[in-house]
């Protein structure tokens, strides 16, 4: 590579990841230590004054003192020559994975895992707030998911926020505001004096996003957004998604007070308030005709059915016809062997049984012997159509989809019904086009077996965790 592709001789930029603001970020290699890095190569707002400069290094020196697994490591900071002036460039931990931005092209998240991630970064916030740091700049476009768990992120570009702010007033002699405007805090927009309570109106419009799948305030321009921050109050969430419980979406009200001083504390009670939300929400008690003086276990039963209502989703309407087809399956001998009746008639009760208790497992056991008669009764068999290249790779491919549905499914937090019922149907066509023998009934049977104790035990370990969260709180 050439030279302007290396850093003082030692960072090489192998690939631009994106760019922004404050500059371009590029996968590098460490030359020295042989590994991968990630280089952030700031703006030429930053090189024209040696202050501004000095300025950048100390918050980078600041922000490297930080040891949390959701902060991602600062390794190093130095300057680039350049015609312009020197170009200051942040060497940081190379993080694997998608942005939260990412992630939002596909639609809000499930309300746990909206949660669950807002308490990962809260907690990496409060870390960084007790070593005196503010973000700045917290948005999705700086959050990576590191793993399939909500609680794997990484939070991005601690320090820089606070350098660049700085460096914009010197230069321009005003207070303005750098930064996502969908994601300022009123103080940021009006210049005022700045603390911790800014990361947490963000982390307001960071969880409204995540389960809305759009920040609070939106406009034609950057200015009508932040006019919106100083003087509007933000649609609530439960009118763009019922299904967010009302203790969450006090929560993000609270962290969106224009008042600083009206907000949560700091972002170690923000993650106690949702954590606690979240707890009460899995609880999924109906509510009472009247106030009860005192909550009990015995009001769990008042208004019968109620509860059930109260959860009629679209999952739980895909379990129970999953149920309700299995039963009809059984009961028409869609499938004519000596197992398939009784098989299917024991998966729709069981399926029936479990719906309260979870949505997939019922899923699981319902929507399995309706595939499977429809696979039976379909014409991809290999009795008929042999080996044939295009056969073969229609049930390889279905094979390939059935796993990757599978795999969906089990990185929710909650509901999957829908990736689950995708899943039995390509995998008992491929199933019944690959074992073209008497024994691949049996076969089917193993399948839906262990993927009824897997859904089981994963449930299971969920509400186990869950409980044990609570206790030590």
């Amino acid at each position: 590579m050439g030279r302007d592709k290396v850093l003082s001789d030692r960072y090489e930029l192998v690939e631009r990841l994106g760019q922004g603001g404050m500059g371009t970020v590029h996968r590098g290699v460490d030359r020295q230590l042989r590994r991968t890095v990630a280089v952030k190569l700031l703006s030429s707002a930053l090189a024209h004054d040696p202050q501004s400069r000095a300025r950048f290094r100390r918050e980078a020196h600041a922000a490297a003192a930080l040891n949390h697994p959701a902060v991602a490591t600062v390794h190093d900071v130095g300057e680039e020559p350049d015609p312009d002036g020197p170009r200051p460039y942040l060497v940081m931990e190379y993080v694997p994975g998608t942005t939260l931005a990412e992630a939002l092209r596909d639609g809000p998240l499930p309300v746990a895992e909206a949660i669950e991630t807002a308490c990962a970064v809260l907690d990496a916030l409060q870390h960084s707030h007790e070593h005196g740091i503010v973000h700045r700049d917290i948005k999705p476009s700086n959050i990576m998911r590191t793993g399939p768990g909500p609680g794997a992120v990484k939070v991005l570009d601690f320090g820089i926020a606070k350098a660049f702010t700085e460096t914009a007033t010197r230069i321009t002699g005003s207070g303005a505001a750098i930064g996502t405007p969908a994601y300022l805090s009123p103080e940021q927009i009006s210049g005022a004096e700045i603390d911790h309570r800014a990361d947490l109106y963000a982390m307001g419009c960071l969880l409204h996003e995540l389960l809305t799948g759009q920040p609070p305030f939106h406009g034609a321009s950057p200015f009508a957004v932040m006019h919106q921050h100083l003087f509007a109050e933000p649609e609530p969430v439960s009118r763009l998604r019922p299904q967010v419980p009302p203790a969450v979406e006090a929560v993000i009200q609270r962290a969106l007070r224009k008042d600083p001083k009206e907000r949560f504390t700091d972002a170690r009670q923000m993650g106690a308030a949702l954590a606690d939300a979240l707890e009460r929400s899995v609880m999924a008690t109906a509510p009472a005709p009247a106030p009860l003086p005192a909550p009990t276990p015995s009001g769990r039963r008042s208004a019968p059915g109620s509860g059930f209502v109260s959860r009629l989703t679209v999952d739980s309407v895909l379990a129970l016809s999953g149920c309700l087809l299995a039963l009809l399956c059984a009961r028409g001998h869609v499938v004519e062997t000596a197992h398939f009746g009784w098989a299917a008639t024991a998966a729709g009760l069981l399926g029936m049984v479990t719906l309260p208790w979870s949505t997939r497992l019922s899923c699981v056991l319902g929507w399995g012997p309706v595939a499977e008669a429809v696979a039976v009764n379909s014409e991809l068999r290999r009795a008929n159509d042999g080996w044939a290249h295009s056969y073969v790779g229609i049930a390889a491919l279905l094979a390939l989809t059935a796993v990757c549905c599978l795999a969906s499914a089990a990185r929710r937090t909650e509901g999957g019904a829908g990736p689950l019922v995708a899943f039995w149907f390509c995998a008992t066509a491929s199933v019944w086009y690959l074992l073209d023998d008497l024994h691949k009934l049996f076969v089917f049977y193993l399948l839906l077996s262990l993927t009824a104790v897997a859904t089981l035990a994963w449930e299971t370990t969920v509400r186990v965790r869950r409980r044990g969260g609570r206790t030590a709180e």
